[in-house]
């Protein structure tokens, strides 16, 4: 008894030859007639004794007749068909179970679903490895204090001093009985406050990211292997090929 994967694998090769076949007689159906046309052609004089009497018979034989063209045809969609109908008939039945680690996920999930699924994981973890992750070199830690789940804020705000210019006097030579003091100002940065700055973000952090596509990827293998275990379910006997060319040429 034939495997459920060993019907997969053939499948394709069968479907190429009978395409191929269809495509083939469709072109002689319709642009060549001449392959089902045939003739005999001979030269009768009317006075014995011509020189022409010896003219050789003209003959045209036929290529093909599209009964037999059809049959060929026929011929090689049956094993196509009667693979897909096996194929159809045995994916009803065809189920494993998703287990990671000994633990089912999810028990008898047929194995069509399971190839779907495997491209829906392998299209939601192209989706996540773009997740932005938190700007490293800063201390973050979750703040409670916020709606929605996974928001940080900076363990350590920033801070950052306002400065602004101030003038003062600066006594060049003080007062003397000779000369007067001298007297310059000049300016100066001074503090006048800080700014303090705290940051919040809903990014991952990158532990986070990893564990998540980590996940997702035990989940992918565990998918593929469950969709293996159902691939080698036993195959339906059926058939319908026969059938349908028998009907089809009138039998």
């Amino acid at each position: 008894m034939s495997k459920l994967h060993e019907v997969l694998a053939v499948e394709e090769g069968l479907a190429g030859t009978a395409k191929k076949i269809i495509e083939e007689t469709r072109v002689t159906f319709e642009k060549k007639p001449e392959h089902f046309q045939g003739a005999v052609k001979i030269y009768q004089p009317f006075a014995e004794g011509s020189v022409e009497d010896e003219r050789p018979v003209e003959r045209k034989e036929l290529v093909t007749t599209v009964a037999d063209r059809l049959a060929y045809t026929l011929a090689s969609i049956t094993p196509w068909l009667d693979a897909v109908l096996q194929k159809e008939a045995t994916n009803q039945t065809a189920c494993a179970a998703i287990e990671v680690d000994g633990v089912i996920i999810a028990k008898d999930v047929p194995a069509t679903f399971l190839l779907g699924l495997e491209t829906k994981l392998k299209d939601l973890r192209e989706v996540c490895d773009k997740i932005p992750t938190l700007q490293a070199g800063i201390a973050w830690e979750l703040d409670p204090t916020q709606d929605g789940t996974g928001v940080y804020k900076t363990k350590h705000p920033i801070e950052r001093l306002r400065t602004e210019k101030v003038t003062k006097p600066v006594v060049l030579y003080p007062h003397s009985d000779k000369h007067p003091a001298q007297v310059k100002e000049v300016s100066e940065d001074k503090n006048v406050g800080k700014w303090v700055d705290t940051h919040w973000s809903g990014m991952y952090s990158p532990a986070q990211k990893s564990a998540l596509l980590g996940r997702i990827d035990t989940l992918l293998r565990a998918v593929k292997q469950a969709r293996q275990r159902a691939n080698c379910a036993e195959v339906l006997s059926v058939s319908i090929g026969d059938k349908l060319s028998q009907f089809i040429l009138g039998e």
